[in-house]
């Protein structure tokens, strides 16, 4: 609705080609952006009811919820050791990423993970 409000506060009309319908200051207008904005929420409710709902009876069924667990290995898995060489003779964290064609973040939780610390200096 607020999107509609602006287009049609800058003069914009909204013409819809399937529905043959078109949306400018007119009451007919208002009274029909305004039936598609309930049925717009009607249909978000109903969607996270059903979700809701669905969650519960996963939950109550002993089903795990969530995104599943991946395999738990990582592609920087096999080049651990020129890593930790990479590491103890003073590269840098973003570059040895840079290298292996991983960002600095995933690269911190993969050394993270791996109980892998900088060498200090």
């Amino acid at each position: 609705m607020e999107i509609l409000s602006i287009a049609s506060g800058a003069g914009i009309r909204v013409h819809a080609i399937k529905g043959s319908w078109r949306l400018s200051e007119t009451i007919q207008s208002k009274i029909v952006a305004m039936a598609f904005s309930m049925a717009a929420e009607i249909e978000r409710d109903l969607i996270s009811a059903r979700t809701k709902e669905a969650l519960r009876a996963r939950k109550a069924s002993g089903l795990p919820l969530g995104r599943p667990k991946g395999p738990g290995r990582s592609k920087l898995d096999r080049f651990r050791p020129e890593i930790e060489a990479l590491l103890a003779n003073g590269s840098t964290q973003k570059f040895i990423a840079k290298r292996y064609s991983t960002t600095p973040g995933n690269f911190s939780n993969w050394m993270r993970k791996n109980g892998i610390s900088k060498p200090a200096a």
